[in-house]
């Protein structure tokens, strides 16, 4: 089980230890959402976000990629395509294994049809995508633009 930070309860996960591992990994910042989180709206963005660390910034951009398997009628941006290339050498390399780090996790609520209950699947999908829209969306908390959303 997982208790997220700031929430009142208590998230079960059946048949999978990935929610423990990805928060303990990665903490909670761009990972699918457990079923039951509450997403809030996006704050609006006032101004120009600090320059990521290139593992930061590959923490987003595998966001970016697994929103785009799960979310219906997402795209990433060219601004989360060009974010490979301010980083070189050692910082790219951090860059791609924290991105696929992340994509690995999203991939998996993909296939999450394991799982006993398949409404708690399409929770956990829905609950990841707002979250995603929330912090990467085009008024994205974390690093906004890097996914555009179909309309609700």
């Amino acid at each position: 089980m997982i208790v997220r930070p700031g929430a009142a309860h208590v998230f079960h996960f059946r048949g999978t230890a990935t929610a423990v591992i990805c928060g303990l990994v990665l903490g909670t910042a761009a990972l699918p959402a457990a079923a039951g989180d509450s997403v809030a709206a996006p704050a609006p963005v006032t101004g120009e976000l600090p320059k990521l660390t290139a593992k930061d910034a590959g923490t987003r951009y595998g966001q970016a990629l697994g929103a785009i398997e799960i979310c219906y009628g997402s795209k990433v941006t060219d601004k989360a395509k060009a974010l490979e290339a301010d980083y070189a050498g050692a910082e790219l390399e951090d860059f791609k294994t924290q991105a696929a780090k992340v994509l690995e996790k999203w991939l998996k609520v993909k296939d999450c049809r394991k799982q006993n209950d398949p409404n708690q699947c399409k929770i956990i999908m829905d609950k990841s995508c707002l979250a995603a829209e929330a912090e990467i969306g085009p008024a994205g908390t974390a690093m906004p633009g890097l996914v555009e959303f179909m309309k609700h």
